[in-house]
């Protein structure tokens, strides 16, 4: 998830007044019975083990930042069923939107999206299990209950350019890339399952604004920018949002955390030294220059928050 970026810089009026009114959260959770057009805040957590624990702690720390979107690995390795179901029923009491978080490079080499189709027929396998268990669990204890806990979707994190292949012929990746995820989205939308889908901000300057405008159009339901680059934010989104707006799709910008190792992660990618403050700042900037659309946002990743969190 991360890549080296040229910085540029754009004006935003009303930076000041929108980030005082997100001190206490990077967006204002508005419940569930929010507006699909209302900005979510969601967080990376790449830890399937997560899922086990019983204390809530994701929870409590999503609460306390503001967060109401969960982008979660799972894994039925290491996963009971019982526990899946518990996490999502905790998620859904705290008014968490969880979706399952996967992808790997090599996925993007079948143009039929066979890997890709079977980690959304997982999701959807997760769904009825979860279900099934929940559903037993309150046929048990005679709790009451209104809606049955589920994944919203799926997060596809599969980052193609990090392949040798993509080195060699980057235009023959994204196709293959491409028709593979029109697949899997196809799959999904039957499954009644979203597709977020992450991409880099750079596909456009790469001569790929043709596969960028296939991936928003045919592939996903919103885009996740993964804008790695402080102070670059709003110009790097730019050709992201404008398609994004042309074809009715959500779109989302996502801020890194993680420190710096300056190796995959220079100090320019991170606001890990920053803080949050200036996410807050930085993402009311953007909000603002794109006042005409709904941006939401996301953090990289619920480890690194905890350590931003803990040095505040």
């Amino acid at each position: 998830m991360h890549v080296k970026k040229n910085p540029c810089q754009w004006a935003a009026l009303g930076c000041i007044l929108l980030a005082l009114t997100l001190l206490t959260g990077l967006i204002p959770h508005t419940g569930a019975a929010a507006s699909e057009s209302a900005p979510t805040a969601g967080l990376f957590s790449w830890k399937a083990a997560t899922v086990n624990k019983s204390d809530g702690q994701i929870f409590s720390t999503m609460e306390q930042v503001g967060l109401h979107t969960l982008y979660q690995n799972f894994s039925s390795k290491t996963s009971r069923q019982a526990h899946m179901a518990a996490f999502l029923e905790a998620a859904m009491e705290k008014g968490v939107t969880v979706y399952q978080l996967t992808g790997d490079p090599s996925w993007a080499m079948d143009a039929e999206g066979v890997r890709l189709c079977e980690a959304v027929e997982e999701a959807a396998s997760y769904n009825r299990r979860v279900e099934r268990k929940f559903l037993a669990l309150r046929e048990e204890d005679g709790k009451a209950w209104d809606t049955v806990p589920r994944l919203a979707g799926i997060v596809f994190d599969v980052e193609p350019y990090t392949l040798d292949a993509w080195d060699e012929d980057p235009g023959a990746v994204m196709d293959s890339f491409v028709s593979g995820m029109k697949h899997a989205y196809a799959l999904a939308k039957e499954n009644g399952l979203e597709v977020i889908l992450c991409i880099p901000w750079f596909y456009d300057t790469q001569g790929l604004t043709k596969g960028l405008r296939r991936l928003i159009r045919d592939c996903c339901d919103s885009v996740l920018v993964m804008n790695y680059y402080r102070g670059a934010e709003i110009g790097h989104i730019a050709a992201e949002a404008e398609l994004a707006a042309a074809h009715g799709k959500g779109l989302i910008t996502a801020y890194e955390l993680q420190e710096a190792d300056g190796k995959q992660i220079q100090e320019a990618n991170t606001y890990y030294s920053e803080g949050l403050a200036a996410v807050r700042e930085n993402f009311a900037a953007l909000q603002a220059a794109y006042q005409g659309q709904t941006v939401s946002m996301a953090l990289h990743d619920y480890r690194a928050l905890e350590e931003v969190l803990a040095d505040e």
